[in-house]
């Protein structure tokens, strides 16, 4: 019976959605976010990486079999997602970058449900126009956190709002469920947090109430303490690695000093300097022309909404668009200050974007023709976007063509069996080997030589018949950055190739684009990227099996096979057990109201006023 209620309000919905005269705008707002799928999809597909998303995809790879309770930098929520579409669609590039496409083509929907509570239905879906063509929203599409925690944590300011607006206590429950899973994803979701306690406060003062009256702070109280369930695992993972190893992870230490974490972490950019040291370094803040560099028609439509709001007195939506801009802003800055962290900057300037694009429709509107002027504007504005949509500042590079390490992957994926054993490059950095290689058996090419000749000692009849594939980087500096110059590593690696290429014939050859500026209309060339040798060898499986286990990068073995060298192990007794598992149970229901919020936020605009 329950089962027939949920689908009869399923269809009802869906009906609503298709037949109702009242959802005009919410059925133009579902094209919006079509069409912002499909642009994200082929960011998806086709960009190449950076350092950090390596980093993140290779380590989700197999965290549920580990059953770790965060990571050294980041909380584990996003590494549980992406090991959960992993398992549905292999160790796949469109696998890594699944949750951030997905999340990122709701953040259209999350855009138009804020600016209809701060104005109408019609600057919402204006708003939403901008989000769904904002060039760097669209090339954030990789393995990155940000789309994921600020759809989440935006999402629980849209329920935030509703609780203001209608004192009705299960909005503020749903605002606490989200900011704990945007917590549990990445510890910059607090900074949204703090904007929506600041805005409340000012709304709440602006209509005549009491900030800290009796129930206010009761429910308060009830919100944090909801956040702070949610965000167990993250203070139970600290609490555990502290006691046993004296150690907490990147971003704790950077608030609280900890000596043993810092003679850990040293070695990291940005270690030797506080959070507060930073908040306090005018160099911090490098970020404020971010949408210049990515998105100025979004740029130039904010910057006149916002005169607009100044000029036409909206203290409410100003107040929000400046609290929920400056606050993460400043606090981002002092944190981690590159440019994929600032992405709520895009999402909040689409606010006045739409307003002042509304007023621009208005004026048209009042004069013959509109109709034509209007279908040019969007032309005018659409293609200009799409122009912007080639320019890779910040996020990595081959919107409009498959890059080197998307192809790579791929090749991994169809031709190395179970057995083989993948030979990389040392010129190749390491994170990228250990998301190309995910999930089969590689080894660096400078360890291979001590592999070889350990397996020459093998005798025969123990060894058996192991595919190799090598990898070469042509250009001599795959995601390094610095290593084309270092000529003692270049001879090394050549001398070393050049033995395995008499004895390994040619396979693939991976080209892509280079691109000189703008990805559209820029110069570009394509070059030879990677150069793949293979053949069959009689190896040592066991020996294989032993060279993988060894593995490790970033703190983290590959895959986490081999978890008694993983820096953040603990044996947990007593308590520390309880806390342990309850904390694994907080993740895992985590996932699963994750899924559900993205399965609902679909059907939010329908729903009945």
């Amino acid at each position: 019976m329950a089962k027939r209620r949920i689908f009869d309000r399923v269809l009802d919905s869906i009906l609503n959605m298709i037949y109702s005269p009242k959802k005009r705008y919410e059925r133009i707002l579902m094209i919006l976010v079509l069409v912002g799928f499909i642009l994200r999809l082929i960011a998806a597909f086709n960009l190449g990486t950076l350092a950090d998303d390596m980093v993140f995809a290779s380590q989700s790879a197999g965290i549920f079999d580990a059953k770790i309770l965060s990571t050294h930098s980041n909380p584990p929520l996003f590494f549980y997602l992406n090991d959960l579409a992993f398992m549905i669609f292999g160790f796949t590039t469109f696998a890594s970058r699944f949750w951030p496409l997905i999340m990122g083509s709701l953040l259209i929907i999350v855009s138009f449900l804020i600016t209809k509570k701060l104005f109408n239905e019609k600057i919402a879906l204006l708003a939403a126009f901008f989000v769904t063509f904002s060039s760097f929203l669209i090339r954030m599409t990789f393995s990155e956190h940000s789309l994921v925690v600020f759809f989440l944590s935006f999402l629980a300011v849209y329920f935030g709002m509703l609780y203001l607006d209608e004192k009705n206590l299960k909005y503020l429950i749903f605002a606490g469920i989200l900011f704990g899973l945007g917590i549990l994803t990445k510890y910059n979701a607090p900074f949204i947090l703090l904007s929506f306690l600041i805005f409340s406060a000012y709304f709440v003062k602006m209509n005549r109430e009491r900030v800290f009256s009796k129930e206010n702070v009761k429910h308060l109280v009830l919100l944090l303490f909801i956040v702070l369930l949610l965000v167990l695992p993250i203070l139970s993972f600290n609490y555990l690695i502290y006691k046993e190893k004296g150690i907490v992870d990147v971003y704790f230490s950077r608030v609280v000093h900890v000596e043993k974490a810092q003679e850990l972490y040293q070695g990291l950019a940005g270690q030797d300097r506080s959070f507060f040291d930073n908040i306090l370094n005018p160099g911090s803040y490098g970020n404020y022309n971010i949408l210049y560099h990515t998105d100025p028609v979004l740029l130039l439509f904010g910057l006149a909404g916002i005169f607009m709001f100044f000029k036409r007195k909206l203290k409410v939506q100003l107040s929000f668009f400046l609290i929920f801009l400056i606050i993460p802003f400043i606090l981002q800055s002092a944190g981690a200050p590159l440019q994929k962290h600032f992405v709520f900057m895009h999402f909040l300037f689409a606010i006045p974007a739409g307003y002042s694009l509304n007023s621009l429709l208005n004026k048209i509107n009042r004069n013959g023709k509109k109709g034509v002027i209007v279908f040019a504007l969007f032309v005018i504005l659409i293609g200009a976007m799409f122009v912007s949509l080639g320019t890779a500042y910040g996020t990595p590079s081959n919107y409009y063509s498959k890059s080197e390490n998307s192809q790579l992957k791929s090749y991994i994926n169809n031709n190395v069996e179970k057995n083989d054993l993948i030979i990389f490059d040392s010129r190749i950095y390491t994170a990228q080997n250990f998301w190309l290689a995910t999930d089969h058996n590689f080894i660096d090419l400078q360890q291979f030589v001590n592999f070889f000749d350990v397996n020459q000692q093998i005798p025969n009849e123990q060894k058996m018949s192991i595919k190799l594939h090598v990898v070469e980087c042509v250009i001599d500096d795959c995601g390094w950055g610095w290593v084309a110059r270092n000529q003692q590593l270049n001879s090394s690696s050549e001398g070393r190739l050049d033995g395995l290429r008499e004895q390994l014939p040619e396979v693939e050859s991976i080209k892509s684009y280079t691109y000189r500026g703008n990805e559209l209309f820029g110069e570009k060339e394509k070059t030879e990227k990677f150069k793949i040798y293979s053949a069959d060898a009689g190896l040592s499986l066991g020996l294989v099996n032993q060279a993988n286990e060894a593995n490790s990068f970033y703190f983290v073995p590959y895959m986490y096979r081999n978890l008694n060298s993983y820096v953040y192990n603990y044996d947990p007794v007593g308590f520390d057990y309880i806390l342990h598992n309850l904390s694994l149970w907080i993740i895992y229901l985590s996932i699963l109201i994750t899924i559900l919020v993205v399965l609902k936020t679909g059907f939010i605009p329908f729903r009945e006023n």
